[in-house]
């Protein structure tokens, strides 16, 4: 079974750069009727989707405050406070969240995850109060799941997230719903039984098809994850798609599933993916200023198209995410330049 979602991501995408200005953001307000009780003890009793430990973060990032003022977790209301609670959890049901669906049923959610969405927030404090996937400062598909899906999201470890895409590569995911499909799709990562295709725009000319097999990892002491021999095997196929005033639509297919795999075998190869920041030295960014090519809005990666047998039935199926607006457009200008 084949699946392919049309449509386009742009406005998507607006909704994620609103939210990291902050833009979207709602407060409630309370007067403090309990003399004597702790703070955090008050807004969880108010907010019963609120643990407690995940209030507390709030108060100590400065989201609850008392008269205006941030005060700690243990502080002893006098009775008669004005408490607001700033509060990210209710602008994630305007979220056109049904418009990143390509497929659903009992078993599995696949979903076109918009550029600049994190997977989940950084702090893994998430994973014991899943309402802070609501409150992050970030955009992320948990919060989303949590928002759309809390059925299903709740019941399974980590959403039932079951593998990762970069914050700016934008494409198709699969959420597993049920722990047949938690399972089966984690083995299926495990052994390699998931085929992915993802699209890139880079600078320079590609062979119309490359191979590229290089271990990556980090080398000691160093954070940044390059191609080094103390790194994992790695192998990515490429294919040129189509070339245009010094840059290249390309297809790339991972054999394997290591960290920035295909970010950072292109880079190796001297084919930079366009936006990635890791992988633009200054000369590089001199190369690509010499081509006067317009400005990218974010890292040109795409996760294009995966297939994997289904968990319930067994049957091969796959699904493609159409490029999203931001990328095809950014693509035809490129082309159109003179």
């Amino acid at each position: 079974m084949d699946i392919t979602c049309g449509g386009l991501l742009g406005d998507l995408d607006f909704s994620a750069k609103t939210f990291r200005r902050g833009g979207l953001m709602k407060s409630a307000h309370h007067v403090a009727d309990r003399p004597g009780e702790r703070l955090d003890r008050f807004v969880a009793d108010l907010h019963t989707d609120y643990n407690r430990s995940h209030v507390q973060d709030l108060i100590r990032r400065g989201k609850i405050l008392v008269d205006g003022k941030k005060k700690t977790p243990a502080y002893r209301l006098k009775g008669g406070e004005h408490i607001a609670i700033e509060s990210r959890a209710e602008v994630w049901s305007d979220f056109a969240f049904e418009k990143t669906v390509i497929r659903e049923d009992e078993h599995l959610l696949v979903m076109r995850k918009p550029s600049g969405f994190l997977i989940h927030p950084m702090n893994d404090s998430w994973l014991r109060a899943p309402q802070a996937a609501l409150e992050s400062d970030d955009p992320n598909i948990a919060g989303l799941l949590l928002r759309h899906r809390p059925d299903s999201c709740g019941a399974q470890p980590r959403c039932g997230i079951v593998h990762r895409l970069d914050r700016q590569t934008s494409g198709a995911l699969v959420v597993a719903k049920t722990a047949l499909a938690v399972e089966h799709m984690l083995e299926a990562f495990k052994e390699r039984g998931v085929d992915k295709v993802y699209r890139a725009i880079v600078m320079g000319a590609l062979d119309k098809k490359t191979l590229v097999d290089a271990p990556i990892g980090r080398r000691p002491g160093r954070k940044k994850i390059e191609v080094t021999p103390f790194g994992r095997e790695a192998s990515t196929e490429f294919r040129s798609i189509e070339e245009a005033n010094g840059l290249s639509l390309v297809e790339a297919k991972p054999k394997t599933g290591r960290t920035h795999q295909i970010r950072v075998h292109l880079g190796h190869i001297n084919l930079p993916v366009i936006g990635d920041p890791e992988a633009f030295n200054v000369k590089r960014l001199a190369a690509l200023a010499a081509l006067r090519v317009p400005p990218q809005p974010r890292m040109m990666l795409h996760a294009y198209r995966i297939r994997f047998d289904h968990p319930e039935s067994g049957e091969p199926v796959s699904f493609t995410a159409s490029l999203p607006k931001d990328f095809s457009d950014y693509w035809k200008s490129i082309k159109n330049r003179p």
